[in-house]
Formats: structure tokens, C-alpha cells, sequence
């Protein structure tokens, strides 16, 4: 009779670096990441705001502080859209002609051809959601990267901002439009309660809805994300018209505090936004970010803003400082994706 060799037992198998492990690892470095440079950015304000009170006694006043949160506003609205675009992977150029946009056609609907209050902010908004509309679909459907698709809407959105005005300020809006931006609860700017509103409804949409999920997928590896079933222009889309709702709310705020509409208003606005944006953590590659670190973003350069005003420096020079930022803020986010790399 033969005899049949022993089995011999295989050894267990011995814990190795899946994708899931590199998956756990690279989702624990960018959490990590992310609240590291929420903190810096944090300890970085601290900072700014220590040095400015140092060269300034009018700057830790409650109604400088005030002022600053109302500064912040207007741009932290718009940002707020811009962080869910970029961390969708996009660029939205055109929301300070958007502000423009909802500006003008509120002076035109409410001023010019004297219509209910709720219909110019009705008209103003539905244009400025619209305009991102379009410049979604292009980056969707004609496959135009939205740098250029939302560039070419910078110069639509003002050029017909300009065209409704005839290139003047259109003024006079009267009550209650006036008082969107001018509001105050003892002082407290109301335009600074409606921007951490609509901060904390963006910070729940991502963190708390299936969307949220979905944008961060789409910035993160959109051929994964269309694998699991997700549309990434659809997503895109989306995002781009939140974008312009944004864009459109801030510039109700910014008309109604001029009390004027034109082609001009939020021209300057784009260059503070995405420097907050970035300056918060949000990643220029997509996947990454969040509407909180942009809300420390925008009051830190409202902060900057506000001290050097204080300081009497002329004005170029704040953009000096704050295009000085965002260099460094791309520098930290290039090391930052340079880690996110090493455990792919």
C-alpha cells in the first residue's frame, strides 16, 4: 500500500499592505493633514491679529472686529461656493463678475422698472445660478476644462452686467433691498450671520449628505468615482451652480450695502476668495478641503486687510501680501500632495 505523504498545515498568512491598509493609511494622512493645517492656519491668525494689536490700539475694538467680520462677508460667501468647486477638482473664475451680474439686474428689476423687492432678488439670484449652469455644462458636455469655461463667463457675466447699466452705477434701491447688507443685531453685522450661514449649510452638505461624499470622490479620482457610479459632470455641474448662488448672494449683500448696482462691483473680489480658499487647505488638485478652514481663510485676509489699512499702507501692497500668501499657501498644499503620493 502506498502511504500518502502528510499534509503539511500552510503557514497563516502574514499581514501585508493591501489596497485597503494603503486606503486606511492615505484617509488617515489627509484627515490628519487637513487638521494640521486648519491648526496652523489658526495659530497663524493668532499671530497676525497679536502683531496688528501690537501696532495698533484701534484694532482689538469691538467695532473694528465688526468691521473686519463684515469685510469677511461678502468675500466668504463667495469662497464658500468657490471651496466646493476646487474640492471638486474645478475653478470658478467668474464669481466677482457674478456678484456684478446680480447687482445690476437687481437695479434694473427694483430701481429702473420699479418692481417688488423679492423679484429683483429673485432675478438676481436666478442669474447668477444660471451663468454657472452654463459654465457646468460646458466643462461637462463640451469637455472645456472649467478654467476656461468659467474665464470665458467672467467677461459674459460683466459685459452684460455693464450692458443692463450702460456702464453707470444704476442707485437708489431704498428699503428693504438697503438693508440685506446693512443689518446689524447690536452692532453685529447681519451680512457676517448670513455668510456662517451659509457656511454651515455648505459644511453640512459635505460632511453630512451623500452629495458631499460624491464631490469629494469626483475631486479625488473621478475614474474611481465613475466606476462606483457617479456622473462626475453631473457632480461638477452642481457644484459650479452652487457656485453661482453663492456668487449671486454675495452680490446682493455687496449692491445692497452701495446701495447701487454695476458692472464693476466684485470685479476685485476673485483674487481674496481663492486666497482664502487656499489659505484654508483646500487642495488645488481637488479631493481635499473643507468650508471651515476657507471661513479662517477669509478672516485672516480681512484681517491683513483691515491692520494694514490701520498701519496706513497704501493699498497695493495688500495685494502684494495676500498674492505673497497664496504662493506660500501652494508650496505647503504641493508638499502636502507630496505625501498623499508616497503611500500610493
Amino acid at each position: 500500500m502506498t502511504e500518502t505523504p502528510p499534509q503539511t498545515a500552510e503557514p497563516p498568512a502574514q499581514p501585508s499592505w493591501g489596497s485597503a491598509g494603503v486606503g486606511l493609511l492615505r484617509t488617515r494622512l489627509t484627515r490628519a493633514s487637513s487638521s494640521l493645517r486648519a491648526l496652523g492656519t489658526l495659530f497663524a491668525l493668532g499671530l497676525i491679529w497679536l502683531f496688528f494689536a501690537l501696532e495698533s490700539q484701534y484694532f482689538f475694538t469691538t467695532s473694528n472686529i465688526w468691521n473686519i467680520l463684515l469685510q469677511a462677508a461678502n468675500i466668504g460667501i463667495i469662497a464658500a461656493g468657490l471651496t466646493v468647486v476646487m474640492i471638486a477638482a474645478e475653478i470658478d473664475l467668474s464669481i466677482g463678475s457674478l456678484e456684478a451680474l446680480a447687482g445690476s439686474v437687481a437695479a434694473v428689476i427694483i430701481i429702473q422698472h420699479h418692481q417688488p423687492f423679492w423679484l429683483g432678488v429673485t432675478g438676481a439670484l436666478g442669474a447668477a445660478v444660471l451663468a454657472g449652469a452654463i459654465s457646468g455644462l460646458i466643462t461637462w458636455k463640451l469637455k472645456v476644462v472649467s478654467f476656461i469655461s468659467t474665464l470665458a463667463m467672467l467677461g459674459i457675466a460683466q459685459g452684460i452686467a455693464f450692458l443692463l447699466t450702460n456702464g453707470h452705477a444704476i442707485a437708489g434701491f431704498g428699503n428693504p433691498y438697503d438693508q440685506i447688507g446693512t443689518w446689524t443685531i447690536d452692532g453685529f453685522p447681519g451680512a457676517a450671520i448670513i455668510a456662517a450661514g451659509v457656511f454651515v449649510v455648505l459644511h453640512l452638505m459635505l460632511t453630512r449628505t451623500t452629495f458631499g461624499l460624491q464631490i469629494y470622490a469626483v475631486g479625488g479620482n473621478p475614474e474611481a468615482a465613475a466606476y462606483a457610479g457617479i456622473r462626475p459632470g453631473r457632480v461638477k455641474l452642481i457644484a459650479l451652480m452652487i457656485s453661482g448662488l453663492t456668487g449671486g448672494i454675495g452680490g446682493l449683500i455687496l449692491s445692497s450695502r452701495l446701495d447701487a448696482g454695476n458692472g464693476l462691483f466684485g470685479a476685485g473680489d476673485l483674487l481674496a476668495a481663492v486666497a482664502a480658499v487656499v489659505i484654508g487647505g483646500t487642495s488645488l488638485f481637488g479631493g481635499v478641503g473643507s468650508v471651515v478652514g476657507t471661513a479662517i481663510g477669509v478672516v485672516m485676509i480681512s484681517s491683513i486687510n483691515n491692520g494694514l489699512i490701520l498701519m496706513n499702507v497704501p493699498d497695493f501692497w495688500q495685494q502684494i501680501v495676500v498674492g505673497v500668501i497664496i504662493i506660500a499657501a501652494m508650496a505647503v498644499d504641493q508638499l502636502a500632495k507630496a505625501a498623499r503620493l508616497a503611500v500610493r
